[in-house]
């Protein structure tokens, strides 16, 4: 941290009052001026550059297509809120979109709760010895605290329910300071694997990779906005997705680091994808690394190095990790640099609450995990990174179990699922309708067996040999080392292994109804069949009603009715023939707007009602 800094005890900062100077206390004013024009000759009432609304779409564009490489399924939403600091306008807050939900009243008392957080927060009362950076420090400070204000005003608004928002810092564009806020579904966040910590000594902590995607996405947003016109080429973020998510994987792992008391963290995502891929006498690198500082209690050192290994020494580290086993692992610490100092492990008395030990997982050629407390946070192959995704999706299993089984015991099956997981070659658990009947048919090629109840212990020792475990909706056993039968009919996939294609000839057979849980040889999981969730037929009327109503308007908001039209083809599939016919009319009619208007055509295919669509995939 530039220059000398002290901790002013007593009272606020003398930069508050001048910081709530100048502020605007209303939302509007009266000048009287007609709205300005934006690029396609339409009026925007609340007015902050032309290519506002591009600008907002794009944000939402790639912020999507970030998610879907990192396998987050949420759909965000973003909005401009503006401060006006120069000039004389109609409106001294503007809100893009600004025929949302949300309105600039909504936001007039931002710069006061702004001035509020400021003074409470203790880095108000820190002195810098430069006056210019104390000067900086200082405005920036208030400046987070005003974007912490904003997504308070969006977080408790009625519009946002179950949404979580994130504010990036202001950014001058013409007589605004504009924020970029980016939200999304906040049952989805809650789901993806994460830590608690948001702060640790002073620094920001990024709490999954998914909080990592969207400080990212707005990092490049805010630079974005000091570019002429941002908007008018529709590339908000400024780089590819790739990109944002290799940067968002080193800013997660550093955040990781950083909770474990490493200053050093920068590329470490690389460095470990290194030490991953480096062969060891023709073999993969496999073994695990902790890193936590050698002076936490819960770790236990059971070989201690005279020398340690920098953990730069990519070679020397690939080498070492063929002496760490089952119960040693390759302990890292830190002096100036990441160092392997010890084989040993994380004790029994390691407090999770503390996350301040985590382990990376290296699993193969340029494969490996971090976790924490046995969670598995991050998985990156071939240097890619993602959300975990050989977790069993439990709720899958049981929306399947309860839409495909009669009266089936989900606890207990999901239970079996889990047991078989705890295999290094792959299995699968076959859960029929009509176990007993299978049992019989499939027999040649199975041990059919006298229907018992399974352990999970006795689950994870069947799962050793070759075969699937076959049982019935309550968890009974049938059959074991089961070979299913069916026919190819062009519905496999020839990049997966025996184990799916199996899966998928045998449900291509109409056997009576089964619910297969299949853990491949790489690690995936998949549960079969693949059937789409089941969704409330009001609010797919609700989402074509939407569209249509926006689409026939006389002179149609595109922003909006893009938005909806997304909505539309995320349930595609549910549409009768009849919604489909007036989705495919309203499309119709925004293209010859955009044709008469914009000089632009986008063309979308049309909808069709799907012939596997029926009852069953409506919620009661």
């Amino acid at each position: 941290m530039a220059g000398s800094y002290h901790n002013l005890s007593r009272g606020a900062s003398p930069l508050a009052s001048r910081l709530r100077s100048g502020r605007p206390d209303a939302a509007r004013c009266t000048s009287g001026k007609s709205p300005p024009m934006n690029n396609r000759g339409r009026a925007i009432e609340q007015f902050m550059w032309g290519y506002q609304h591009f600008f907002r779409s794009s944000v939402g564009v790639g912020a999507k297509m970030v998610f879907e490489a990192i396998g987050f399924d949420a759909r965000p939403t973003v909005v401009l809120i503006g401060f006006q600091v120069a000039g004389e306008h109609a409106y001294v807050i503007c809100i893009e979109p600004e025929d949302g939900p949300y309105s600039p009243d909504e936001f007039s008392g931002v710069d006061a709760r702004a001035t509020q957080l400021y003074e409470e927060n203790p880095e108000s009362r820190m002195h810098y010895g430069a006056a210019h950076i104390h000067e900086r420090k200082h405005r920036e400070l208030w400046d987070q605290m005003r974007a912490n204000a904003v997504v308070e005003v969006l977080g408790s608004h009625a519009a946002s329910q179950n949404q979580t928002f994130f504010a990036s810092p202001s950014t001058r564009v013409g007589d605004y300071e504009v924020y970029v806020a980016l939200g999304v579904p906040s049952d989805a966040l809650a789901d993806v694997p994460q830590i608690k910590t948001t702060w640790r000594d002073r620094y920001r902590i990024a709490p999954s990779l998914v909080h990592a995607a969207i400080y990212e996405i707005l990092h490049r947003a805010s630079i974005s906005l000091n570019l002429p016109d941002p908007g008018i080429d529709l590339g908000a973020l400024g780089v590819g997705t790739p990109e944002i998510v290799r940067t968002a994987t080193g800013g997660f792992v550093r955040s990781i680091l950083l909770c474990a008391g490493y200053m050093s963290g920068e590329n470490r995502d690389l460095l470990f994808s290194s030490i991953s891929a480096l062969p060891y006498e023709g073999r993969s690198g496999n073994g695990t690394l902790v890193l936590a500082q050698p002076d936490d209690p819960a770790i236990e050192v059971s070989l201690r190095l005279h020398h340690p290994v920098e953990l730069d020494n990519t070679r020397a580290v690939r080498k070492l990790l063929e002496a760490s086993g089952s119960g040693s692992d390759l302990l890292v610490g830190e002096k100036v640099d990441a160092e392997v100092y010890a084989f040993g492990r994380i004790g029994d008395n390691y407090d999770p609450t503390t996350e301040t030990a985590f382990v990376v997982s290296l699993l193969g050629r340029g494969a490996w995990n971090l976790s924490h407390d046995n969670e598995v946070l991050l998985s990156v192959r071939d240097g890619v990174a993602r959300l975990p995704v050989n977790v069993l999706e439990h709720d899958r299993l049981a929306d399947l179990a309860d839409r495909l089984l009669p009266n089936p015991d989900v606890p207990k099956l999901v239970e079996l699922a889990r047991a078989a997981s705890q295999n290094e070659h792959g299995a699968m658990l076959v859960i029929s309708s009509d176990a007993h009947a299978e049992a019989q048919r499939l027999s040649p090629q199975a041990w059919a067996v006298e229907p018992a109840a399974l352990s999970a212990d006795m689950m994870r020792q069947l799962t050793a040999m070759d075969g699937a475990v076959l049982v019935d909706p309550e968890g009974n056993c049938h059959a074991i080392g089961v070979i299913l039968d069916g026919r190819a009919a062009g519905q496999g996939d020839p990049a997966r292994g025996s184990r799916f294609n199996n899966v998928i000839r045998y449900l291509d057979t109409d056997p009576p109804p089964a619910v297969i849980v299949v853990y491949s040889a790489d690690g995936s999981i998949d549960i079969l069949p693949k059937l789409r969730p089941r969704v409330q037929r009001q609010a797919v009327d609700d989402a074509v009603r939407r569209y249509v109503e926006l689409a026939t308007e006389e002179s149609p908001n595109l922003a909006r009715i893009s938005d909806a039209l997304d909505t539309v083809k995320s349930l595609r599939f549910y549409l009768s023939a009849e919604q489909c016919d007036a989705v495919n009319g309203a499309m119709a009619k925004v293209d010859e707007w955009r044709k008469n208007n914009t000089n632009i055509r986008i063309i979308e295919r049309e909808f069709a009602p799907s012939a596997d669509m029926n009852d069953s995939y409506w919620l009661a």
